[in-house]
């Protein structure tokens, strides 16, 4: 059977390891298969391919688009835009977890997701110079340059389709002392409630999982445990982007319990979707390993016939 390691992120996104890095210690962990899903960027697609051709190891191209966890304005475009106060309540867990969508077998360069990567990335770029201006209002000492560093990765990945984020931020934050982990950093600044939390408009999930389809690619529901919903208010956002074109949940993934597995798995089942699972890999800024979390037997199969589907 095959041992499968479908969410992985690289120096393209915010990981460590260069995208053609991944094939060898995809092979050297004893996975046959891996997928590429960084975010809101196919950069590293292309290189991480030819090294898993050149290693014999199977590639799943793929990609994790930030969606907004706003559903009941999924229909109403493209970017969903939610006011700053609409983000303060504590009981609105809906707006206040993350809502990811992973696309697998998708084509790098459909037209569709090509924008909607540029789309993103443009909100990044005017988000982080902002965040940066927060932290300094604060007494954290910190430039932009810095981030950009940060978001070389270790072996100095070219910049240019690097999709620099909040992680590289917070792995400044980490490394000069203003914080201990990533988690620290996001909690204690750049998550929603932080002190230098900064909105920007975000895509909605109907946009996500239209351009997916539209690449060829599959849709699945990212690590559901992150849009920090109790059970019933998760089944609730399923039963919704299921009507939306929903495929795929992640039922295991290195955030999720056992007992997470076992009421997701369930749950995949109900709604006739494709249980999918990864590690969440991202290299040293992580302690999760590559392969530390498979996919369930069959799945790589069944993606493989959905993909066709949508070809």
């Amino acid at each position: 059977m095959a041992k499968a390691d479908l969410h992985t992120h690289s120096t393209a996104s915010d990981g460590t390891d260069a995208p053609g890095d991944l094939a060898r210690l995809a092979r050297d962990r004893g996975l046959s298969c891996f997928a590429l899903t960084d975010h809101d960027t196919t950069a590293g697609l292309e290189e991480a391919a030819a090294a898993a051709k050149k290693l014999k190891v199977t590639f799943v191209p793929g990609i994790e688009l930030s969606a907004s966890p706003d559903l009941d304005a999924a229909g109403s475009g493209n970017v969903v835009r939610v006011a700053d106060e609409d983000l303060q309540g504590p009981a609105d867990l809906n707006r206040r977890g993350n809502l990811h969508l992973l696309g697998y077998h998708i084509r790098q360069d459909a037209p569709g997701l090509t924008r909607i990567a540029r789309q993103q990335q443009r909100a990044r770029e005017e988000r982080n110079p902002a965040i940066i201006e927060k932290l300094q209002s604060l007494g954290v000492s910190i430039d932009y340059d810095e981030v950009l560093e940060a978001a070389g990765g270790e072996n100095g990945t070219d910049l240019q389709g690097v999709s620099v984020g909040r992680p590289h931020i917070a792995q400044v934050l980490m490394t000069k002392g203003y914080v201990k982990s990533i988690h620290e950093a996001f909690l204690k600044y750049l998550g929603v409630g932080g002190a230098a939390y900064t909105r920007r408009d975000r895509l909605s999930a109907m946009a996500a999982i239209e351009a997916i389809h539209a690449a060829g690619g599959v849709a699945v529901l990212a690590h559901p445990v992150q849009m920090a919903l109790d059970h019933a208010g998760v089944e609730h956002a399923v039963a919704r982007l299921t009507t939306l074109g929903l495929d795929g949940l992640e039922t295991r993934h290195s955030d999720h319990e056992p007992a997470d597995v076992h009421r997701l798995t369930a749950l995949a089942d109900r709604y006739d979707l494709i249980p999918t699972g990864g590690s969440d890999y991202h290299g040293s800024r992580k302690a999760i390993q590559l392969g530390d979390v498979v996919c369930p037997d069959q799945t790589l199969e069944r993606l493989a016939r959905a993909a066709e589907a949508y070809r």
